[in-house]
Parts: C-alpha cells; structure tokens; sequence
C-alpha cells in the first residue's frame, strides 16, 4: 500500500511540473529542453550520431515537455555542422545511454558529405570580424543607422 501512496504522490508531482512548464512559452520551454540535454546526454554533448528512433527515447525520458517542442530541439541539434560532420565521418549510432544501436549507412554519410554545412567554411576569420566592427563605427557615430 505504501508504494502505491509514493507512485501517486510521483504521478501528482509530474502532472503539477508539466502543467508548470507548459505555462511557460514556447522558446522558453525549447531552451530548457536543449540545456537539459546537453547536460544530461553525452551523446548530445559529443555530437555523435543518433540512434534511430532516440525522438521516442527523449519524449519517454522527458514527458513535462510537448513532444512537438522535443522534436524541435531534436531537429535543431541535427543540422548543426558539427553533428552533420559526424555523420559524414559515418560509424556507429548511439542511443541516450551513449550505447551503440546501429551504424550511419553510406547512403546516409554521402548526404551529409553533401550538406552546404560541409561544403563551406562556417567561421568567420577575428580580421573579418573586427574590420566589420571598425567600418560600423563611423556610420553610427554619424548618427546613420547600421543595418544587419
């Protein structure tokens, strides 16, 4: 009887965090997704390549958040250069364990080869950076407005 209590005392506390979260906006509940899942996982943090099917691990692991906000930070984590270059190196798959399940097909590694992310030099040189900063300067101490 006494296991029964705490798992309805466990469900209650669940129910009440999903309902507090979800009150939150949507970016907001995005941004905490994607911070609790850096720190948690190794396999985010490595960027290694994902199991397939781990959007069904992280909506199981994480159910105080919208499935659809899940898949979202999911979809955002696998377009960054560095996770599509993982894939382009190919190997193995790993889950949120960080416990192989299965490989990167050829198929799958040619196509990240193929994505502009690997194609093109992402950073941008400090030079580049810093002669932009100084051409911006006098235009904005002339009262101009610099646009983006």
């Amino acid at each position: 009887m006494k296991d029964n209590t705490n798992m309805n005392q466990q469900t209650a506390l669940g129910e009440a965090l999903k309902s507090a979260v979800q009150t939150m906006s949507k970016k907001k509940q995005t941004e905490m997704i994607a911070e609790h899942i850096y720190n948690k996982y190794e396999v985010f943090k490595r960027f290694k390549p994902l199991a397939v099917g781990i959007d069904k691990d992280l909506a199981e692991a994480l159910p105080q958040y919208d499935v659809s906000l899940i898949a979202r930070v999911l979809a955002n984590h696998c377009r960054r250069p560095r996770y599509i270059k993982s894939l382009a190196l190919g190997g193995k798959r790993f889950d949120l364990n960080n416990r192989f399940k299965g490989e990167v097909s050829p198929e799958e590694q040619e196509i990240a080869k193929q994505n502009p992310a690997m194609q093109q030099n992402k950073k941008t040189p400090k030079t580049d950076v810093a002669q932009a900063v100084n051409d911006a300067q006098p235009k904005a101490a002339a009262g101009e407005t610099i646009s983006e």
